[in-house]
């Protein structure tokens, strides 16, 4: 008898347990994960700006995020080479700390190369020089499921270049 008060009672707890998460759901699928993202991107640009040793007005000036995409807004180089460089290394760090995405695939580096007015015809021969020093090709080249990540050298390089952005 007693077993049975217990049992209902842990019952009783279980349900309004059950309530409660129900309830939590419901609030998390009422905001638009857009919404989630943007907070979350947001938070993660304030870390990089710590990291980097920068204002975080500042950073906000360098990249765009949405829907779960990120732009470069602003590059540096004398020449294409270093430009496409440059804007690899950049969108490698700027998904990393804003996305919290560790690889990058191939085509969305390319894309900012692009959407900067920077040729693409020598993209694979650039990033290559960037290999093994400063990133890291990650599945077969050429293939479209290749991505790219920093080394922790190619890191330094980017917030590097994240610093001179900002001055």
């Amino acid at each position: 008898m007693k077993e049975n008060n217990e049992l209902k009672k842990i019952k009783e707890m279980l349900q309004e347990h059950e309530k409660r998460i129900k309830s939590l759901e419901d609030i998390f699928a009422s905001l638009k994960s857009e919404e989630i993202t943007a907070i979350e991107g947001r938070m993660d640009i304030e870390k990089l700006a710590r990291k980097i040793g920068i204002k975080n007005g500042k950073v906000r000036e360098l990249f765009d995020i949405e829907n779960n995409t990120l732009i470069i807004l602003k590059v540096v180089g004398k020449d294409d080479k270093e430009r496409t460089q440059k804007i690899s290394l950049a969108v490698l760090l700027g998904y990393k700390y804003s996305l919290g995405n560790e690889q990058v695939l191939s085509k969305e580096i390319r894309r900012n190369v692009a959407e900067n007015r920077v040729p693409v015809n020598n993209f694979a021969k650039y990033l290559n020089e960037l290999i093994p020093s400063l990133i890291r090709r990650v599945g077969k080249p050429k293939s479209p499921k290749t991505t790219y990540k920093l080394t922790p050298l190619g890191e330094a390089e980017a917030k590097e270049i994240f610093r001179k952005l900002c001055e």
